[in-house]
This record gives structure tokens, sequence and C-alpha cells, in this order.
């Protein structure tokens, strides 16, 4: 018969405790080396909305780390508030690209989830992501960020037909897309919202913001002979957003225009929609762009919010460190 000594079960599990604790703070301090968050440009959305993220990584572990040397580097999980967990209704995004981060270097990668996931329902979700770095064999958590899907208010919806393309035969039934205009309040603020779509309970193509609205005057909107939503909407005192919208959901043209004698509208001439009356305007947002034309910006120019879009992989840049405390 083996006898067991009776202060072996307490040092086997004093062992396993002090090497789980060690651990612990083995990955602890790799947290501390690298930082890792997840930004988003706005908490609130509307059902379908693209959904811009940012992950960005923070490197003080004194060695260059390599990400995106495989699809699965980066993993999200949206969850509701009751912490079900949000199906992709397609594969996660795979985020390609291998790139490096040097020591005392910030990287930013970015990314819109909106087409991977379904958020359709009204309420608060959390996003989490976790990222594996490769070189140590671990992965680590960024903390996660909540945000709430709101239902906008409709204003206006147009369902039409697709135009026949080259090669369709002309009993071919067309295909029936919609438009649908909503507006949503943000920070005090109202703005409007398109939505293409394949009618209700088809598939979403875009929801996008097309510009600031006030509340005392609705758009106008019409949709042309090539499925092209045009719209027309007071977005200030004197001011009206004019912008056109393909099928596909992509921004066409965007122009600004004043109060002038008479108040710009929009009407058909020719077979084609255009907006006629106020005073047309030169931003630097305009779509298509002035300069890309050719063409001179007018003489009377009154500045705008200039667009500037964030790369993929922004320049690295040195991380300040603090100054170590006097004694």
């Amino acid at each position: 018969m083996t006898l067991i000594h009776p202060k072996k079960p307490f040092v086997a599990r004093w062992l396993a405790a002090a090497v789980s604790l060690l651990l612990a703070m083995f990955t602890a301090g790799l947290q501390a080396q690298v930082k890792m968050t997840i930004e988003m440009g706005k908490k609130r959305f509307l059902p379908r909305e693209s959904m811009p993220i940012q992950l960005k990584i923070v490197n003080f572990s004194g060695q260059t780390l390599v990400f995106g040397e495989d699809d699965h580097w980066l993993q999200l999980n949206i969850q509701t508030e009751t912490g079900e967990e949000i199906t992709p209704i397609a594969d996660p995004p795979p985020v390609k690209g291998r790139f490096t981060v040097e020591s005392s270097i910030r990287a930013t990668k970015e990314m819109d989830i909106a087409p991977y996931y379904a958020l359709e329902q009204a309420g608060r979700y959390t996003l989490t992501a976790r990222v594996a770095i490769r070189q140590w064999g671990k992965q680590f958590d960024a903390k996660p960020v909540k945000f709430d899907v709101t239902n906008g208010t409709v204003l206006w919806e147009q369902a039409f037909g697709l135009p026949l393309r080259k090669g369709d035969s002309p009993g071919q039934p067309r295909q029936i897309r919609r438009y649908v205009l909503q507006q949503a309040k943000h920070l005090k603020a109202m703005s409007l919202y398109a939505r293409v779509d394949d009618g209700p309970g088809g598939r979403v193509h875009r929801v996008m913001p097309v510009c600031a609205m006030v509340s005392f005057n609705l758009p106008k909107a019409q949709v042309d002979p090539r499925g092209n939503l045009h719209v027309l909407c007071q977005s200030g005192g004197r001011e009206y957003n004019y912008s056109v919208i393909d099928p596909d959901g992509q921004l066409k043209v965007r122009r600004h225009y004043l109060i002038a004698a008479t108040r710009p509208r929009l009407d058909f001439k020719g077979g084609e929609i255009i907006v006629v009356g106020g005073f047309k305007l030169t931003r630097q947002d305009d779509l298509p762009s002035a300069k890309k034309d050719g063409k001179q910006p007018e003489p009377i120019t009154l500045p705008g919010d200039k667009l500037r879009p964030i790369p993929n992989i922004k320049p690295p840049e040195p991380v300040s460190t603090p100054d170590p405390p006097r004694r």
C-alpha cells in the first residue's frame, strides 16, 4: 500500500495557483506593452447604416510587431444588451494586408463592418475585438465599445424598376429597388439619410448620410429615368444641399446653393432633373470636384468643411512618453 503525504495535495494546489498567477502577470505585462483600442466616429446609427471602425495599435514592446499575415488576426464580435451574439450575415470581414508596427509607433486599421452584420433591430450593442500577435502566440482583447441603433423617421420613399441593360430581353422583368429618405437626430442636430434596398424585407444595399437638415422644411426628392435619386434639402437658414445617388447607393453629385432672389428647386428640363433658382456655391466637398474637371472656381466661394479620408494604415508617428517623475 502506498502512503500519500498529507501535504502533497496542498502543495499541488499551491503550485497550480502560483503558475496561474505568473501567467496572468505575464499577460498583463504584455498588454501594458501593446495597447489596442477600438474607436467609432459616432455611437448612434440607423439600421444597416455604414459603420466604420478604427483599430488603433500602440507598440511599446521594444520590438517590431507584424500583423495581417493571415485573414484571422483580428476577430470581431457584436452582442446585444442581453448577451445574445449577432451572427454575421456573411463571413466576418477579413482584414487583409500585412503591416508592421515598430516600437513607440502608433498604427490605425480602418474597416466598415455594416455589410457583415444585419443590425436591423433598435437597441444597444457591444462591439469587442480580439487581436492575435503571432510572434508571441498570444491574443489580446481591446476594450469593448457600446453603440446604439435607432430607428429614423421615414419622410419619403419610392420603389422603381432598374433600367434594362445591354443584352437584356425586352420582356425580362425589371429588378425593383426602393429609395427611402429618413431623418434622425444626433446631439440635437437633425440629419437626412438615404436608404437603398430591394423593398421591405429585401437586401439593403446602403444606408448613408446625405446632409444636415432643418426641421421646418422637408426635403424634395425625384427619381430620374436612369433610376438615380435627386434630393434637394435645406441644410441651413439660407443654404441648400443637392445630392444625386445611384441605385447602388453611391453618391454621384453633391452641390450647394444659397437662397438669392429665389429659392432653389428641382425642375425637369430636356429629360433631365436640374436645380433652378438660388445661387450656386463652390465648395471643397463638391462632387464631382471642379478641380478634377479642370474648371476654375467661381468668384464667390464660401468655405466648407474639407473632407479628409482616412487611409487604411496611417503613416507611423512617434508616441510621446511621459517624463520620469522628479526626485
